[in-house]
C-alpha cells in the first residue's frame, strides 16, 4: 500500500520510518518532561508544608514516589525496550502526575481547592513537549479528567458555579492542547517527508553529478586517442616527412592542427575540472623559485602580448627559497589569469606580472589595464562555466573553465585566489600561497615517485595519455595555446586582386573561419575580411562588394544588425547576403531573412555548399548588371541624340554667324580698299555691313549661351544640385525674366498668356536652379503645341503656398508615358530632340524646396503641369 501527498509516493516503509524518527523525538521530549515532573513536583512539597501541613507526610512520600518513578523512566529510556515504550512511558508519568494533584485536590477542599491549577500545568507541559497522537491525548487527558470529576460527583456542591468554572476552564485546557499536539504532530509529519524527498533529490542529484564526472572522465579518456591520431599524422605532414608541401597545402593544415590542439586542451581542462570534483586529482610538489617560473612565464607572453599592442611588465618584488608547488599546475593557473588579463585588455593597454613576498607567504599578482568586471559578476567568475561576458554577441568568447580550474588548482595547493577590479578601469587577479609543506592534504599529493612510460597505473584516473601526447602537452606551443589565441590579430594577406571578376566581404568573430574561408575563395575572387559587424559595415561602404558572407553571433555590432543597416544604404540595397550560423532553429532563420539574408547556411557547412550559393547569387547579379548595363547603353544612345540635337542647333547658329561676319568683314575690306567708290557709297556698304555682323554676333552668342546652358543642365543632374544656399526669389518675376530667354521652333507660332496674380509672393529656393524648372516646363509646352498652339502660365497664392500652372493644348500624354514623365532620360520627342532630364531635374529641384510637380493630362486634350511651393516671407524677399 502506498499514498501520494504533496511530497510525492509513501510508502509503507516511509510510514515505519516517520513512526521512528516521531519516536526519537518524543524520547528526548519525555527525558525532559520526566526531568521536570521529578523535579517540580518534589519541589512543591514546600508548598504542601504552607497550604495543607496536615497532609503534608503523606503528600510527600507521593511526591517521592513520583520522583522516584520519573527518574526509573528517564533510566528505561536509555534501554532498547524503554525506546520502544515511550509512548506508554510518556502517558503513565503525565498521568500519573496529574493523578497525584487529584489526590491532593481532593484531600484538601475538593473542587474548590486552588490546587486544581496544577492539572492544566500538567496538560500543557504535555501539550508543549509530546508529540502525540488523538488517541494518545484522549487517554491521558480523559484519565485526568475523570479522576478530578468522579470525586467531585460525590461531595456536597455548595459552590455550582465555581464547580462548573474549574470544569470548563480544564476541559477547554484539554481541547486546546489536544489540537496543539494534533497540529504539532500534522506539521512534523509533513517537515519530515518533504525531508525525505529533499533527501533523495539529493542524492539523486549526487549521484547523476556522480555519472556526469564519471562520462566527462570517460569521455575525455576516449577523445584524447582519436586526437593524437589526428595531431600526429598532421605534423608528419607538415614537418615534410610526407613529401614537401606547397604554401597553399600548409595553408589547409595549420588551422587543423592548432583547433586539434584547442580541442585537446578544452578536453584536457574539461578532464581536470572532472578529478577535480571527484578528488581524484594529485599534485607532484616541489621546491619551486617563484622568481624563475614567472620570469620564463613572461618571456613566453611578451611576444605573444606586442602583436595585439599590449605591454607585458614583469615586477620581482619578493624571493622565497621555501615555496613548494606543482610547477605545471601553477604554471596551468597563472597562464589562465594571463590570457585573460590578455583577452581583456584593448590594444594599447598594459598587463603586469607581479611577484610579491609577505611572512610565511609568496603572492602572485595578474594585473590589467582592461575593461574590468561589473561588481555584482565579480563573486561568480570563478564558478564553473561562468563568464563575465555572458552577454548574446558573445563578444570576448570562452568557456568559462579557465578561472574555476584556476581556482580548483590555488586550493589544492592550500593557497587562496581573489580579484579587485573596478569596471571599466581594469583587474588585478591575486593568488597567495602559504611556504612549506605542512598545509597540504596528504591526499592531494601525487604517490608516484617516477611518470616513466613503464610505471604502473595504480588508479584508472591515474592513466597518463601516449608518451608522443606526454611530449606534446609540455611544448610551449601547447601550453601557451589561450594566451596566443587571446591575443591572435592576424588575418589572411591580401593577394594581387587585380584580376578577381567579383568582390567577397567575409565577415566572421572567429579567426580560423575566416582564414579557411579566404583559403577557399582567394583563387577567385577579391576577398576582403572583418572580424565584426562594425568592421565589416565599414569595409561595405567602402568597398561596395558584389556578396557579403556573414557570421550571425558576433561581437559588437551582429550579423543581422549588420546586414539591416547594409540594406538602409542605397549603394547597397541589392547586394546579395549569405548568412553562416550555428543556430539551427527556425527564428534565427527567421530573423536573417527579415534582416535581408538572401540565403542561410548552417555551420558546419560544406565547402561546395558555401561556393555554390556564391556562383548563384553572382550569376542573379550579373543578369541584373546586364540589364542594367543594356538600360545604360539605351540611356546612352538617348543622351548621345539628345546631345547631338541639341548641341547642332546652337552650333549651327555660330556656324552660320561666323560665316556671315567673315563675309562682311572681307567685304568691308575690299570697300575700304576700292578708290573709285564715292565716300556716300563707301558708307553705306559699310553700314550694312555692321548691321550685319551685329546681328549675326547676337545670332552666334545665342548658340554659344544654349550650349553653355546645355552643359549646366547636364552638370546639374550629374552632382547632387547647385552649392548655392536657398534664398527668396519672387516667383512671378522669375517668370517674366524667363520669358525673354524661350523661343518657339522655327516656323512655328505660339500663343502666350501669362496670368501672374501673386506679383509678391516669394519662395526658397536656388535662383538658378528655379529658373530651370520654368524655363523647362514652358519650353515643354511650346513643343508640345502645333503652330499656333496656345500656352497659359498662371501663378496665384493658396493660403501658405505659391501655386504655378503651365497649361497646354496640345497632344496630351499616355497613360503609359504618364508613369514615366519624371524619370531620368525618358523622352518623346525621339532620339535626336532631346535629352529627357529637363523633367527629372525639375521634380528634383521643386522636391529640394519643399513643393511637389504634378502633371495632368488626358491624351489629345493637352496637359497642365502644376508646382505648389511654401511661400517665404515677403520682407526677405
Amino acid at each position: 500500500m502506498s499514498e501520494t501527498k504533496g511530497y510525492g509516493t509513501i510508502t509503507a516503509a516511509d510510514e515505519l520510518a516517520f513512526e521512528e524518527h516521531l519516536r526519537g523525538i518524543n524520547l528526548t521530549a519525555l527525558r525532559v518532561a520526566a526531568v521536570l515532573i521529578g523535579v517540580l513536583g518534589l519541589s512543591f512539597s514546600v508548598l504542601d508544608y504552607f497550604v495543607i501541613p496536615e497532609y503534608f507526610y503523606p503528600l510527600l512520600g507521593l511526591r517521592i514516589a513520583l520522583f522516584i518513578f520519573a527518574g526509573v523512566t528517564v533510566a528505561l529510556t536509555f534501554f532498547p525496550a524503554g525506546e520502544r515504550a515511550v509512548g506508554p512511558l510518556s502517558n503513565g508519568i503525565f498521568l500519573l502526575a496529574g493523578i497525584m494533584i487529584v489526590v491532593m485536590i481532593h484531600l484538601h477542599l475538593g473542587y474548590k481547592d486552588p490546587y486544581y491549577a496544577g492539572l492544566m500545568l500538567v496538560i500543557l507541559g504535555a501539550g508543549v513537549l509530546m508529540k502525540w497522537k488523538l488517541h494518545e491525548c484522549y487517554l491521558t487527558y480523559g484519565g485526568i479528567y475523570l479522576a478530578y470529576i468522579t470525586p467531585c460527583l460525590f461531595q456536597d456542591i455548595d459552590e455550582l458555579a465555581t464547580l462548573m468554572s474549574n470544569n470548563f476552564f480544564l476541559f477547554s485546557t484539554i481541547i486546546v492542547a489536544s489540537a496543539a499536539q494534533y497540529n504539532a504532530l500534522k506539521l512534523q509529519r509533513g517537515e519530515f517527508f518533504a525531508n525525505r524527498a529533499l533527501e533523495a533529490a539529493l542524492e539523486q542529484l549526487k549521484e547523476l553529478d556522480r555519472i556526469k564526472s564519471q562520462f566527462f572522465s570517460n569521455i575525455t579518456h576516449e577523445l584524447r586517442t582519436p586526437l593524437t591520431m589526428i595531431l600526429s599524422p598532421l605534423e608528419s605532414m607538415l614537418d615534410g616527412d610526407l613529401g614537401e608541401l606547397d604554401d597553399d597545402q600548409k595553408g589547409y593544415l595549420r588551422p587543423l592542427h592548432r583547433n586539434a590542439l584547442r580541442l585537446l586542451k578544452l578536453i584536457n581542462d574539461l578532464l581536470d575540472l572532472a578529478r577535480f570534483e571527484d578528488r581524484f586529482m594529485r599534485i607532484a610538489v616541489r621546491r619551486v623559485d617563484p622568481r624563475e617560473l614567472l620570469g620564463l612565464m613572461a618571456e613566453h607572453s611578451r611576444p605573444l602580448a606586442g602583436r595585439k599592442g599590449i605591454k607585458l611588465k614583469l615586477e620581482l618584488d619578493g624571493d622565497s627559497d621555501d615555496l613548494y608547488m606543482d610547477p605545471d599546475k601553477m604554471e596551468q593557473a597563472l597562464i589562465n589569469l594571463v590570457a585573460n588579463a590578455l583577452k581583456f585588455t584593448p590594444a594599447g593597454g598594459k598587463v603586469t606580472l607581479g611577484l610579491w613576498s609577505c611572512p610565511g607567504e609568496v603572492q602572485f599578482s595578474v594585473t590589467d589595464t582592461g575593461i574590468g568586471i561589473p561588481e555584482d559578476q565579480q563573486d561568480q567568475v570563478f564558478e564553473r562555466f561562468q563568464q563575465a561576458d555572458g552577454s548574446i554577441s558573445r563578444r570576448y568568447g570562452g568557456t568559462g573553465i579557465g578561472l574555476a580550474l584556476a581556482l580548483e588548482i590555488v586550493q589544492m595547493h592550500g593557497g587562496e585566489i581573489r580579484v579587485v577590479s573596478e569596471e571599466g578601469k581594469g583587474s588585478c587577479f591575486t593568488i597567495s600561497l602559504k611556504e612549506g609543506m605542512d598545509h597540504f592534504d596528504p591526499k592531494v599529493l601525487d604517490r608516484r615517485k617516477a611518470r616513466g612510460p613503464k610505471a604502473e597505473h595504480r588508479r584508472t584516473e591515474d592513466r597518463e595519455p601516449q608518451e608522443w601526447t606526454r611530449q606534446l602537452l609540455e611544448r610551449k606551443e601547447y601550453r601557451y595555446l589561450d594566451i596566443d589565441q587571446a591575443t591572435e590579430r592576424r588575418l589572411a594577406e591580401r593577394g594581387d586582386d587585380s584580376m578577381k571578376t567579383a568582390k567577397i566581404l567575409v565577415v566572421e568573430d572567429t579567426v580560423d573561419v575566416l582564414k579557411f574561408i579566404h583559403l577557399q575563395l582567394r583563387s577567385d575572387y577579391a576577398v576582403y575580411l572583418a572580424k565584426d559587424g562594425h568592421q565589416g559595415l565599414e569595409l561595405a561602404l567602402r568597398e561596395h562588394p558584389d556578396l557579403i558572407i556573414t557570421d550571425m553571433m558576433m561581437p559588437g555590432m551582429d550579423g543581422t544588425t549588420m546586414v539591416g543597416k547594409i540594406r538602409e544604404e542605397q549603394a547597397l540595397n541589392e547586394v546579395p547576403v549569405i548568412m553562416l550560423t550555428a543556430k539551427t532553429d527556425d527564428e534565427a532563420r527567421m530573423a536573417a531573412r527579415e534582416a535581408g539574408a538572401d540565403i542561410y547556411l548552417n555551420k558546419p557547412f560544406k565547402t561546395r555548399e558555401l561556393k555554390g550559393a556564391i556562383q548563384r547569387l553572382l550569376q542573379r547579379r550579373g543578369h541584373e548588371f546586364s540589364a542594367i548595363a543594356r538600360e545604360q547603353v539605351r540611356s546612352l544612345a538617348v543622351i548621345a541624340g539628345g546631345l547631338a540635337h541639341e548641341i547642332h542647333n546652337p552650333l549651327n547658329y555660330i556656324k552660320s554667324g561666323f560665316t556671315v561676319i567673315s563675309e562682311k568683314l572681307d567685304l568691308a575690306i575690299k570697300t575700304l580698299q576700292r578708290e573709285d567708290l564715292d565716300a556716300e557709297k563707301r558708307d553705306e556698304i559699310l553700314a550694312t555691313c555692321v548691321a550685319r555682323v551685329d546681328r549675326m554676333r547676337t545670332h552666334a552668342d545665342t548658340g554659344i549661351s544654349r550650349i553653355e546652358n546645355l552643359m549646366k543642365l547636364v552638370q546639374s543632374y550629374a552632382r547632387d544640385g547647385f552649392p548655392s544656399s536657398p534664398e527668396p526669389l519672387l516667383l512671378d518675376e522669375a517668370i517674366r525674366s524667363t520669358q525673354t530667354l524661350l523661343s518657339a521652333n522655327e516656323g512655328k507660332q505660339v500663343n502666350v498668356d501669362l496670368d501672374l496674380a501673386a506679383p509678391d509672393a516669394a519662395v526658397m529656393c536656388v535662383a538658378e536652379e528655379m529658373n530651370q524648372v520654368i524655363g523647362n516646363l514652358w519650353q515643354n509646352a511650346m513643343d508640345a503645341v502645333e503652330d499656333g498652339g496656345n500656352v497659359k502660365i498662371s501663378t496665384r497664392v493658396d493660403r501658405a503656398h505659391v501655386l504655378m500652372e503651365v497649361a497646354d493644348d496640345g497632344a496630351g500624354i499616355s497613360q503609359e508615358n504618364m508613369r514615366r514623365i519624371f524619370a531620368p532620360f525618358f523622352t518623346t520627342k525621339g532620339p535626336k530632340s532631346g535629352m529627357g532630364l529637363g523633367l527629372a531635374i525639375s521634380h528634383r529641384v521643386v522636391s529640394q524646396a519643399g513643393g511637389e510637380l504634378s502633371v495632368e493630362s488626358v491624351e489629345g486634350n493637352g496637359a497642365t503641369f502644376r508646382v505648389k511651393l511654401p511661400m517665404a516671407p515677403v520682407v526677405a524677399a
